[in-house]
């Protein structure tokens, strides 16, 4: 087929091409042996999970790795046995799968690895598992150098000890931690690395050893083992090829040595030895003509022999030549990346010049065999661009025959240097056989060459034809594109006009103008001129198109110095050279391929060339992309004047020389600004180049100037900005960063600062290595102000919150003007007695606000509690603003009192679930200052509990539900909330306190408004744990006979009702299981005896069948406090597949509805833990519509579709409106057949049902009442009243709906009631609502109505109860001892709607205690029964008999004699206020008996008065000064008292200090305020206390040792022989002791040291003497101590206890014995005499 053409099928052919990569992805990814995958993340977790499926026939190879510092987690195949290596910091633990076959057998397997904590399972295919346990403390698997699958490409860690093999195969669905990896294969720079990889599964992998290989980019290669040569090497295979070089075989060895064969110009050539001396050999004949070539070559120490089909040339080698030492793998076709750069080295021309980056051979290569091992794609270790099977055989020809014809277009042939004959026909002429034959002209790039006969071949019989060669001529009609035509013809010729004889005689040249294009043509057609009757293809109307191949030329690179040859620089610094001073061109060699090279010797006194990549190494070769890049240096160190001669070289060629002058001048620089700036305090300024700057005399060269700073500014900093746009304090910057305004000076200072003093930094200025002297920088502050204009208290009279305006607080800055937004006031200190308000809400210390909020009166002050009398409050603060702050000041609020205001404490109540508890006066309680008395109203009762008002009088009940209670109940702790047990954690009821009272004789004083207050009581609830766990799923476990599966919460489920339970937490525990067990999921080793629900709900328990079909076992579930046992079942039978829903579907006419699990679900007794494992095959497709999953037509979907909502039925809109389709439902091997019923209905049925009537009903208690249609009826416009369907949401509550049925009676009851009806069962009289729960006023229950389509939710139907007996509601009500109270409607109110205006009468059933019920027309008549009437005119009064009893209470019922009703006893309760008229009595007098000087408690025994309406605070003594002492409160015992109250008495607090006579005392009264007892003497008699010490016998003490001080030893006594327990003698040490201590034992067997102790301490055996100074005794030594003794008021003087020390003294706790004691003997010297 000529180029050009294409196929028609061309289109359809790319689009199936690309269906089929799309579709590889999703199946796997092949790995070549050295492909992977890098991902470059990091995470810590104690939690791992691994999945990935691999096909391959290689025994070894990394599959993944996640790689930390020290952890890692590796999966790897070794020796075809799949292998895990992990360490999570504190030793390596290994796992090996269990299976008997080897995974190298090409067949997809799955691995999955699980690490929870110190537990790592592995486990393959689903059914070998195998498990540790990591050693260490430790379980987190630390990833910080990413995942790798497949290979570890470059990453180095200490744990890769060994080699690993990277992975030759495909790998699928790898998920790590439940992230996918090889979602996408685009590499992305920084995270994704992907190397060598390529969608699908490669067909190379499943090559059969005789498969040939195909070899198509120029970098393709395999590599196989290392070819192990001994004595002779041998390699053999056979080619087909039309490629004129590439590399065919190489393989490295040892010292240099190698061997390589490769094509140059068609021939092949083999070459052995070393890089430096080598033999090589070629073969006699071209294998580049497409066809099948065998070759052989063999080498020995000797000779190296090449046979090509059987021809042979053979060359002997050196005689000390040894056989090449091969190492690493056998290259063919081609080489890896790193092996290219030593395959360069040796100068082949496969891989030589522009084919250094490829040279790969391309085209076929079969039957290879290395010393008759075969090599094939079975055994190899990496591959490269190569496919498996040969092409045709005109595939790899690149200049296929061209067919010119007249009309069609001309089409040049690709770029190729292969020259092969084109044969051309004209057009129509398909049988007159080839009259023209071109073959390819070469020319050498920039050169000419001939155009010949044997290029342009003319097949005429010329003497037939009757021409001759000068007659046939050949016309230009194209000239070449890259060269020209030099024709050197008779000039009579047409121009661009030659002969067939000018061919002949080589007139026509053709000259190539040197470019680097590889091809070129010219277009020409042939004509005759001839009398007789010529072809017509003679006739000069075809073109052709003669080809020329370009040889490509390599061209010398140029060398130039674009900016002369002078490089300035300073002396001793280093300048960049960059491609403006050294310029290399090449136009046929890419410039990274070019290299630069210094001739002769650097100047070494001048300096050298570095590389910025290894600084201050000196170079003498380096590349032009070094230079491009900035990464070359000259580095100045010595003499000035030197020079560098250059040359450039493309590999093969190189350049002209140039010579680069280098001179180096001294550095001078000079500070040319300084002039330092000025700033705003608070502010910012940029230090700019106006302000400091240096310059040096720099030419092209960059110096950095740098400024160090010596000394900081006082006030402020220095700050550069960096890349981030953050200002950060520096001491260090550049030029740079003053140019780029990245320099500023900040001032931080904030405080005020009243004189005018100015800023300064110092520094040095850096350059190179010069270093200046210091310099100082001016800054210029200007210092700020504030002015508090105003500052004046706030008063507070009569609200409880006021706002601050400006003319309380207002400030200005001085100097500037601000926004009053930005001057601030910052709170340091907070109001106590109120709180500082911002738009409403609370500020806290260190808050702020500003002047504008203080205008625009957004900022306020709030009261918390109305004070009893004046007083102030306040809070300091300071001003600020971004430039500084102010000093502090106090701000003052005077607060006033009103005396009218109500005071109210709410501060709600905390209970226990369940329990009750008082409202105390702490808790709830309203007052004013003048003490009003105040009534509460319950306006909201408590959701969640009662209200009662506790009843202390003869009856046991108390008032539930209470309406109103008074301060007196409050006080007298009466009312208490008690909570319902529900699971509720808070409740509340709202109440108006007022103090208004309902029925007073006396009114209010005229003109007095009440006061009242709403209070919202909030009630928290502490829950208890008091309810058991409740099983929510009861069922039959179904499982497969002697098979597994999942328990599930599907299958078992408890809850627990306690609200602040997680139910995840229930701890189940079994007991034996009679036909199987329980085990973890992951492990099957792993019985479980006890687990929680969340392991349901995560789906770790596994039940494993065995024995019995059927059986059950107990389980105890607990919450930890609770425990319930049950049953779960067990059935197990043949595995089977359910439908548990198959409901149908509804679905509007010509629409599409969504098949969801409500309307078809199955389900199976077989271990399925995914639902796409459960599949719907239809058999039967829709007549009347289709199935779509995710919107494309299908025969099948899964269980998982359903659930996802993926399965939709689309109805084809025709008029029929049923419909149905046939499935079988597969789970694993199981199925079953089913159908499903689809019914249409049309778009009226779309609107809902019309509700036409709705009306509450009136039932009398007890009785039915029918719903009849005027009370509820609904219609639809197509539907009739049987289609429409009313169900029951919400039930009745004290009833329920019976449906009347004419053959069976009623439907429905109590127990079971009808919950669905028809608007047809209503229209025919059959729905009653029937009241079954007593004493109850109203109902309701909730309808939903549909007419099968539309539902109208929440119908609400109210029912109206008419009571049995008569609803009487009383209330309690507080009276004055001896006063009276009408009984007003409030007290006794009937307020049910059906009893007003009934006539009524009040029976007394228990008349009053302590008073009755009167008519206030008859005085004194006491009542038993009265009417409501009476009570409605305020008649009847209730009056109190003046005892002095605080509560009364009487029980009365209504009746009514014309219904023959009448109400429950109803008990009213009455408070009675007690009046102060009786007198206190002196119940107790006795003579107080003291110790002289003592301070004596006098208690109730002594001295006590009673008053039965006075409290003991109320009661107080009037005393005369006592003759003997006097009386004091034991607060202040020295502080003299002639008034005290009975309380002070019983609270212990009065005491009589003695002073003076033996005898004595005082006279007294008592009074409650009112009233006065008789006056009484009060007498008191004293005695002397004596203290004496009884024993001082001192110790004896063993020493170095302690010992106790016991009562024997030391004992004082006192002459209080009644107090004697009680009294305390107390021990003062005066003088510590000198040899020792005194010490203490406590309870925990510590000592220390003391300075006083107590008698029962002595007694106690507490007190030691522990002697210490053991150097300061001889045989015995004398210690003591001195003390005094008291017991308040008796006292001893100075006292001394006696210590004896000695060796002689048995130690008690170890006996001592004398060790020597012989005589000693003296010696005198006298001076001569002996």
């Amino acid at each position: 087929m000529a180029p050009g053409w294409r196929s028609p099928g061309g289109g359809l052919a790319s689009a199936l091409l690309l269906l089929l990569a799309l579709s590889l992805r999703a199946l796997a990814v092949s790995f070549y042996g050295d492909s992977y995958v890098e991902l470059n993340i990091a995470e810590s977790s104690t939690r791992t999970s691994l999945q990935l499926r691999f096909r391959t026939s290689k025994p070894h190879g990394l599959l993944f790795l996640a790689a930390g510092n020290e952890d890692y987690c590796l999966v790897e195949l070794h020796s075809g046995y799949l292998q895990l290596r992990m360490n999570f910091g504190a030793g390596e633990r290994v796992l090996h799968s269990q299976q008997s076959s080897r995974l190298n057998d090409l067949a997809w397997h799955l691995a999955e690895l699980y690490h929870e904590n110190d537990n790592v399972t592995l486990v393959l295919d689903k059914h070998y598992r195998t498990s540790t346990k990591m050693p260490g403390i430790l379980y987190q698997l630390n990833i910080e150098r990413g995942l790798y699958v497949g290979g570890s490409g470059t990453l180095d860690v200490p744990y890769l000890d060994r080699a690993l093999t990277n992975f030759r195969g495909c790998i699928d669905d790898v998920l790590f931690n439940q992230h996918e990896i090889l979602t996408s294969l685009r590499p992305y720079p920084g995270f994704r690395n992907v190397h060598e990889v390529s969608l699908g599964c490669s067909d190379e992998f499943f090559a059969s050893e005789d498969e040939p290989i195909s070899f198509f980019s120029s970098k393709s290669y395999v590599s196989f083992q290392l070819w192990n040569v001994q004595g002779e090497g041998c390699l053999e295979c056979a080619i087909q090829t039309s490629a004129q070089r590439g590399l065919l075989l190489y393989h490295s060895g040892r010292a240099g040595d190698f061997i390589a064969m490769e094509i140059e110009s068609g021939l092949i050539k083999a070459h052995i030895g070393k890089s430096k001396s080598r033999m090589q050999l070629s073969s006699l004949k071209s294998v580049s003509d497409n066809k099948w070539h065998s070759i052989e070559l063999k080498f020995t120490a000797q000779y190296l022999q090449l046979m090509l089909d059987g021809e042979t040339v053979k060359t002997s080698l050196p005689s000390h030549s040894k056989i090449p030492l091969l190492k690493g793998p056998l290259f063919v076709g081609g080489v890896d990346d790193s092996t290219r750069v030593e395959v360069i080295k040796l100068e082949l021309t496969s891989v030589s010049g522009k084919y250094a980056r490829g040279g790969s051979f391309k085209g076929c290569i079969r039957d290879l065999k290395a010393n008759s091992e075969k090599r094939s794609l079975k055994n190899v270790l990496v591959t490269k661009d190569i496919s498996a099977g040969c092409k045709t055989e005109n595939s790899f020809k690149t200049n296929s025959f061209v067919m010119t014809t007249e009309k069609t277009p001309l089409v040049t042939a690709a770029s190729t240097s292969v020259n092969f004959p084109e044969i051309a026909k004209p057009q129509g002429k398909e049988d007159s056989g080839l009259f023209l034959v071109l073959n390819n002209l070469i020319v050498p790039e920039g050169g000419q060459a001939p155009l010949e006969s044997k290029h342009i071949k003319v097949n005429l019989e010329f003497k037939k034809l009757g021409v001759r060669q000068s007659q046939i001529f050949f016309k230009i009609k194209e000239q070449p594109s890259h060269g020209y035509l030099r024709l050197g013809v008779e000039p009579e010729q047409e121009k661009g006009t030659f002969t067939m004889l000018d061919l002949w005689q080589g007139r026509v040249l053709y000259v190539h103008d040197g470019s680097e294009d590889t091809y070129d043509n010219f277009t020409f057609s042939i004509s005759a001129s001839s009398k007789k009757d010529i072809s017509p293809y003679l006739q000069g109307h075809e073109q052709y198109v003669f080809r020329i191949t370009i040889t490509p030329t390599n061209d010398v690179p140029e060398l130039m110095l674009p900016e002369g040859n002078l490089f300035l620089l300073f002396e001793n610094s280093k300048k960049r050279l960059t491609a403006d001073v050294i310029k290399v061109s090449d136009q046929d060699t890419d410039s990274a391929n070019l290299s630069l090279s210094v001739l002769g010797n650097v100047n070494t006194d001048a300096g050298f060339l570095e590389n910025s990549k290894n600084p201050g190494r000196a170079i003498i070769t380096f590349s032009n992309e070094d230079l491009k890049e900035g990464n070359i240096f000259f580095v100045h160190t010595g003499v000035k004047n030197s020079r560098i001669v250059l040359r450039a070289s493309d590999g093969e060629k190189m350049s002209n020389t140039v010579v680069l002058r280098v001179m180096a001048v001294p550095l001078d620089y000079k500070v040319v600004n300084n002039t330092g700036i000025k700033v705003l305090q608070g502010n910012a300024a940029l230090i700019t180049l106006s302000h400091l700057a240096v310059e040096t005399n720099a030419i092209q060269q960059e110096m950095e100037i740098r400024y160090e700073i010596t000394e900081s500014p006082q006030f402020g900093e220095i700050q550069r900005q960096h890349s981030s746009r953050e200002w950060k304090q520096v001491n260090i910057f550049s030029q740079r960063s003053i140019e780029r305004s990245r320099v500023r000076y900040c001032s931080i200072f904030k405080a005020l600062q009243l004189e005018n003093v100015t800023d300064h930094f110092k520094f040095k200025v850096h350059i190179g290595n010069t270093i200046s002297d210091e310099l100082m920088f001016p800054i210029t502050v200007k210092w700020l102000r504030y002015n508090l204009l105003k500052h004046v208290p706030l008063e507070i009279e009569k609200t409880k919150k006021k706002c601050l305006n400006s003319d309380n607080l207002f400030a200005v800055m001085m100097d500037i003007e601000i926004p009053e937004s930005e001057l601030n006031y910052k709170l340091l200190s907070l109001p106590k007695k109120g709180q500082m308000l911002l738009k409403n809400q609370a500020l806290k210390k260190n808050s702020t606000f500003s002047q504008k909020s203080i205008i625009d009166r957004e900022v306020e002050y709030e009261l918390i509690n109305r004070p009893h009398e004046n007083t102030q409050d306040s809070f300091r603060f300071l001003v600020f603003t971004k430039y500084l702050e102010s000093n502090v000041y106090d701000f003052k609020i005077n607060i006033k009192a009103e005396l009218t205001s109500i005071i109210l404490t709410n501060n709600g109540l905390t209970i226990t679930e369940g329990e009750g508890a008082l409202i105390t006066k702490s808790r709830l309680f309203a007052q004013t200052m003048d003490n009003k008395a105040f009534q509460y109203k319950v306006t909201k009762s408590p959701q969640h509990g009662k209200l009662k008002l506790i009843n202390f009088s003869d009856s046991p009940e108390s008032n539930d539900n209470l309406t109103t209670f008074s301060n007196q109940d409050i006080m007298g702790e009466r009312v208490m909330y008690v909570h319902d047990d529900t699971e509720t954690m808070y409740d509340e009821f709202l109440v108006i306190a007022s103090t208004r009272e309902s029925g007073e004789w006396v009114s209010s004083a005229a003109g007095t408004e009440p006061l009242s207050a709403e209070i919202r009581f909030n009630i928290s609830v502490e829950l208890k744990n008091d309810e058991k766990p409740v099983r929510v799923v009861d069922k039959v476990f179904h499982v497969v006979k002697n098979g597994q599966r999942l328990l599930t919460l599907a299958d078992l489920c408890y809850h627990d009702p306690d609200s602040d339970f997680d139910d995840g937490q229930l701890l189940y525990t079994r007991r034996g299981i009679p036909n199987g067990d329980l085990t973890l999921v992951n492990d099957n080793t792993h019985r479980l005896y006890q687990f929680k629900q969340e392991d349901l709900e995560q789906k770790r328990v596994l039940f494993t069948h065995s024995g019995a079909d059927y059986g059950r076992f107990v389980l105890f579930v607990t919450d930890g406090k609770h425990y319930t046992s049950s049953l779960l079942e067990v059935s197990a039978s043949d595995p089977y597949v359910r439908l548990a829903n198959n409901t149908g579907l509804l679905v509007q006419k010509g629409k599409e509805r969504t098949i969801t699990t409500t309307n078809l679900s199955a389900i199976t007794n077989q271990d399925i833990r995914r639902d796409h494992e459960i599949t719907y095959e239809l058999f039967l497709s829709p007549k009347h519509g289709r199935i779509f999953v995710n919107n494309l037509a299908t025969d099948s979907f899964t269980q998982l579709d359903l659930k996802r909502g993926h399965v939709i039925y689309r109805h084809d809109d025709s008029n029929n409106l049923v419909d149905t389709f046939n499935f079988t439902v597969y789970a694993k091997d199981i199925h079953q057949d089913a159908g499903m019923h689809v019914r249409m209905y049309l778009e009226s049925h779309q609107r809902p049902p019309k509700i036409v009537h709705n009306n509450n009903l009136l039932v009398e208690e007890g009785k039915p009442v029918k719903i009849s249609k005027g009370k509820l009826q609904v219609v639809h416009e197509n539907s009739s009243p049987s289609e429409i369907v009313f169900t029951l949401r919400a039930l009745p509550v004290h009833g329920y709906i019976r449906k009347f049925a004419s053959e069976e009676g009623y439907l429905g009851a109590e127990q079971k009631p009808v919950l669905t009806f028809t608007q047809q069962d209503i229209d025919d009289g059959n729905i009653q609502y029937v009241q079954t729960v007593s004493d109850q006023l109203q109902d309701h229950f909730s309808l939903d109505v549909t007419n099968g389509i539309r539902v109208v939710s929440g119908i609400e139907i109210s029912v109206d109860i008419i009571p049995k007996l008569i609803p009487l509601e009383v209330q309690n009500f507080t009276v004055i001892e001896g006063g009276s109270k009408a009984l007003v409607e409030d007290y006794l109110n009937i307020s049910n709607q059906h009893f007003t205006g009934l006539s009524c009468e009040f029976i007394l059933v228990e008349p009053p205690k302590n008073g009755h019920v009167g008519n206030s027309r008859f005085p004194g008549v006491k009542l038993t029964k009265f009417t409501k009437k009476q009570v409605e005119q305020e008649l009847i009064y209730y009056i109190h008999d003046d005892s002095e009893g605080v509560s009364d209470n009487f029980t009365v019922i209504a009746n009514n004699t014309e219904l023959w009703k009448q109400s429950l006893p109803q008990t009213i309760f009455v408070t009675v206020t007690s009046v102060n008229d009786e007198a206190p009595v002196i119940s107790r007098n006795k003579i107080l008996r003291v110790w002289v000087g003592s301070v004596t408690e006098i208690t109730v025994d002594d001295l006590c008065a009673e008053d039965k309406d006075s409290s003991a605070s109320e009661l107080v003594y009037s005393i005369t000064p006592p003759s003997n002492g006097h009386l004091a409160l034991k607060s202040s015992p020295n502080k003299s008292i002639l008034n005290f109250t009975q309380a002070h008495i019983m609270e212990g607090q009065l005491v009589f200090v003695h002073n003076g006579a033996m005898s004595g005392g005082f006279s007294f009264q008592v009074t409650d305020g009112l009233n006065f007892a008789p006056r009484q003497i009060f007498s008191i008699t004293a005695r002397t206390l004596v203290i004496s010490l009884e024993i001082n016998k001192g110790l004896g003490v063993f020493p170095g040792s302690r010992k106790l001080i016991s009562a024997h030893d030391l004992k004082a006594v006192t002459n209080d022989m009644a107090n004697t327990g009680n009294r305390t003698i107390t021990f003062t040490i005066v003088r510590a002791p000198k040899l020792g201590r005194l010490i203490r034992i406590d309870t925990d067997n510590t000592t220390q040291d003391i300075s006083t102790f107590t008698q029962s301490m002595v007694d106690e055996g507490l007190v030691i003497y522990e002697h210490t100074h053991n150097e300061a005794v001889g045989w015995s030594a004398e210690d003591f101590f001195t003390f005094t003794v008291s017991s308040p008021p008796a006292a001893l003087d100075l006292q001394v206890f006696h210590v004896a020390i000695s060796y002689e003294i048995n130690r008690h706790d170890q006996s001592s014995r004398l060790l020597a004691n012989t005589e000693a003997v003296l010696i005198s010297w006298v001076t001569g005499k002996a």
